[in-house]
């Protein structure tokens, strides 16, 4: 576990649990993750509009939605033209995401709302009803944009416009790291003495290890503040960074899940098919070779999905996030835990008449696994870990 989130976190773990809010329309079908802190400081009635700026790093995101348009460029040129900015080199890209064609640029601006010269990345995305588009603009100071760019990238990835939305990857790193489906390989597991043959795509470890890298470099933002009104949102910023990796892992390791699924049907009793279904990937994940992936503190010390699915280095987070993703494409009502206080992950499932330890949410009984100690099931903790109040939940928000 990150040795230096753990001892950033002992001494503010204890007071309380800060839980950040999903962005929704209702209106319009759009969620965003939007990072901690920011509030809105502008808005329309009828949901078309919304700004949210940071009250500790110089972000600003405007979000313009439209039920009636004739393009989704148009929307977007538009909506850059009433705040006077330029697009970067005269150039709109067209980025396919989600079976959509999603209009993006680089842009800079400066007008009589902002005094300095703005820098950031603008989105315009079709929504599901027809003519009707979200734009998502991001910006800082022109002279910080590196600085902040992983707040604005993170923000452009955070975009969901459906229920799927929450289980791909983002705008901007499928933009960064586009799918070739003729480069996928094989990869040979072995769970419940069964071979089971998948496969990835050749861009899934760089690209998933981008958002773990980004999503740190945002992370670390509240957790080494001193500010006491930014570090208060360093728990929730914590749950957000593991959710931006769930986010873009699930969908690069959905055949994985399925070709598990298939390979371990007839292996089980169907009495008990869950419960063995559930066990033989925690036992799998327990025998993953374990390996410290980073002890420089300004890299997130937690190694890429596809890679710990390959077998090339995890850590009690990386493998309870493996496991908890495996599961929930496999049908179950899965989470993990992690805690700085006993500086440790577990993951957690609901199966139905299995007895054990658990954690309770919303009334729901999380059995919990253990993924680094050796042959322990599901429903088995170690003794001095036992107190729900040092362990912090990361759901997915779907």
């Amino acid at each position: 576990m990150r040795k230096l989130i753990s001892s950033i976190f002992i001494l503010i773990f204890v007071i309380s649990y800060t839980f950040s809010e999903l962005v929704s329309s209702n209106k319009f079908g759009y969620t965003l993750d939007i990072p901690e802190g920011f509030e809105i400081i502008d808005g329309d009635v009828d949901e078309s509009l919304f700004q949210f700026a940071s009250s500790f790093v110089p972000v600003n995101v405007i979000l313009k939605s439209c039920e009636v348009s004739k393009s989704c460029d148009e929307f977007l040129r538009t909506n850059l033209k009433k705040l006077n900015a330029v697009v970067e080199n005269g150039k709109i890209e067209t980025v396919n995401w989600r079976r959509r064609k999603v209009q993006f640029t680089y842009f800079t601006m400066q007008n009589d709302i902002f005094s300095e010269n703005q820098k950031g990345i603008a989105v315009c995305v079709p929504l599901s009803k027809p003519s009707s588009f979200l734009c998502v603009i991001a910006f800082v100071p022109k002279k910080n944009f590196y600085k902040y760019d992983c707040f604005v990238e993170s923000i452009i990835d955070s975009i969901v416009i459906d229920s799927g939305g929450f289980k791909e990857a983002g705008i901007f790193t499928a933009k960064k790291y586009p799918v070739n489906l003729q480069k996928n390989f094989v990869v040979n597991l072995k769970i419940a003495q069964t071979n089971i043959k998948t496969k990835l795509n050749e861009i899934d470890s760089v690209a998933n290890q981008y958002v773990i890298d980004r999503e740190f470099k945002v992370f670390k933002t509240y957790a080494i503040c001193e500010d006491q009104n930014v570090s208060r949102f360093a728990l929730s910023a914590w749950q957000r960074f593991y959710r931006m990796i769930e986010k873009d892992a699930f969908g690069r390791l959905k055949y994985v899940a399925f070709d598990i699924n298939s390979a371990l049907q007839d292996v089980f009793d169907d009495k008990d098919f869950e419960l063995s279904l559930a066990q033989s990937i925690l036992t799998w994940t327990q025998n993953l070779d374990y390996a410290r992936i980073s002890s420089d503190t300004n890299k997130a010390d937690f190694n890429n999905l596809p890679a710990v699915l390959q077998n090339k280095g995890s850590d009690c987070d990386s493998r309870s996030m493996l496991l908890a993703i495996l599961l929930k494409h496999l049908g179950f009502d899965s989470c993990f835990f992690v805690s700085p206080v006993y500086s440790h992950a577990v993951a957690g499932v609901v199966i139905d008449g299995k007895q054990g330890f658990y954690f309770e949410i919303d009334n729901k009984k999380y059995l919990i696994g253990d993924t680094t100690a050796s042959e322990m099931t599901f429903g088995k903790i170690a003794a001095n870990q036992v107190d729900r109040e040092n362990w912090l939940e990361i759901e997915f928000p779907f």
